[in-house]
């Protein structure tokens, strides 16, 4: 009787990604955004081989560019006008500015910890990120519009956005940790990106994009395009709450 194979849920994933198809070469920033949703395989193969490399760093940058100004006009509908271009400019600023500003720390700590990709690489995996999560925002975006020009006040829609950008988050660290486990499997002589510091990088980046946030803020209320104030996040709460 032949021996069972045992089928892991891994297996099954990677099985799946293998199958992936897509050609860098001949698409356009859209047509990779799309990859990064259906052919996530081929892409992270790509990558690691670091094939059609500068098509994907443009595609990603431009297609988590466009599809966060997407959702930044849509924030910025509740007070239409110029805050709805501010608003349109800043959140890009935010989402590309907070992964790119931490993709040396990504790069050089996980070459500290065995990897072997390149920076070029290495910012295109921070990218991958990026565009996961900006698909995640343009995808909240018809219901965050719904919302933004029907409610009266700005406290809802503050928890309304930060539960959008919560999730696109996560979904970009799923992505991000799918690819982490793909890249190890392709490569098992390396560590190309390490488990551990992922999820501390992760909180970084977070830090990093609140801090952003609160700089460029406001992304509500009619404003200046920056608050031109120092200061760190955490003041944001006692803002939100009316705590002194």
């Amino acid at each position: 009787m032949a021996e069972a194979i045992h089928v892991t849920p891994e297996s099954r994933l990677f099985a799946r990604l293998e199958q992936d198809r897509f050609d860098a070469g001949r698409a356009g920033p859209f047509a990779v955004a799309g990859a990064v949703l259906k052919s996530q395989g081929a892409v992270i193969r790509d990558v690691q081989q670091a094939r059609h490399l500068p098509a994907y760093l443009g595609s990603l940058f431009a297609a988590t560019l466009l599809l966060s100004a997407a959702y930044g006009a849509v924030l910025g509908l509740f007070q239409p006008g110029l805050q709805t271009l501010f608003a349109a400019l800043k959140l890009p600023i935010v989402v590309l500015g907070s992964a790119l500003l931490c993709a040396p720390t990504f790069f050089v700590f996980n070459s500290i910890l065995g990897s072997k990709l390149g920076f070029p690489q290495t910012v295109a995996v921070v990218l991958y990120l990026a565009a996961s999560a900006a698909l995640v925002l343009v995808a909240f975006a018809p219901i965050a519009w719904l919302f933004t020009v029907s409610s009266g006040g700005p406290g809802f829609l503050r928890g309304l956005h930060l539960l959008v950008f919560l999730i696109a988050a996560a979904y970009g660290l799923r992505s991000l940790n799918t690819a982490r486990r793909y890249l190890n499997y392709i490569d098992a002589t390396q560590t190309p990106v390490h488990g551990g510091f992922l999820f501390l990088w992760f909180g970084i980046v977070v830090f990093v994009a609140l801090q952003m946030a609160w700089y460029f803020r406001p992304l509500l209320l009619p404003g200046p395009f920056h608050s031109g104030q120092r200061g760190l996040f955490f003041e944001a709460f006692s803002l939100w709450t009316g705590a002194p």
